[in-house]
Formats: structure tokens, sequence, C-alpha cells
């Protein structure tokens, strides 16, 4: 998962997931990412949990996975640099 708290350029590789914490409080219209708040959640109690909001709705909700890992939206992980993210500025 890829937690974000407002719309970013992501990265178009297999394996992220753009999710959208406090989404309680900060979705706009035009963020398509997953949303915490859906499903069981804690989306609402963003401000004092910060990204774990994405982590206890990945727990509660994604089913068949054998396993969950999170980055902040500025703090990707990539296999080489320099990077690239879709239709985004360069990041170095």
């Amino acid at each position: 998962m890829v937690a974000a708290h407002k719309k970013f350029p992501m990265p178009d590789k297999k394996g992220y997931l753009p999710v959208l914490v406090g989404a309680a409080k900060n979705y706009k219209p035009g963020i398509e990412y997953q949303r915490d708040d859906e499903g069981k959640n804690i989306s609402a109690k963003n401000p004092n949990y910060n990204e774990l909001t994405a982590v206890y709705w990945a727990w509660k909700n994604l089913k068949n996975v054998d396993a969950v890992g999170l980055v902040h939206y500025r703090r990707l992980f990539f296999d080489s640099k320099p990077y690239k993210l879709n239709n985004a500025i360069d990041i170095e």
C-alpha cells in the first residue's frame, strides 16, 4: 500500500495500491485511491494514528493476501535509481 492523504503521482508498478488515509476527512473529488473509510475502518482516527489507519483497513478488509506492506507517498521503493513515476516530476 502507498499511504497518502492527498492526490500525488503514484507509481505504475504491480504491487502498489494507493490508499487515501483519513479519507473520512481528506477525500476530495478526483482522488481515485482506495479509501480507508470503507468496510471496517478507523479512518476518523487518522489524526491520532496517521498511516496506521491504512494498515488497519488492510488487516480488516483485504482477503487472500500473503503479506501487506506500507510505504509513504513520498518515500517509495524502486528497483533502481534514477527512477520516474508516470506523469510525474523527477524525484532525486
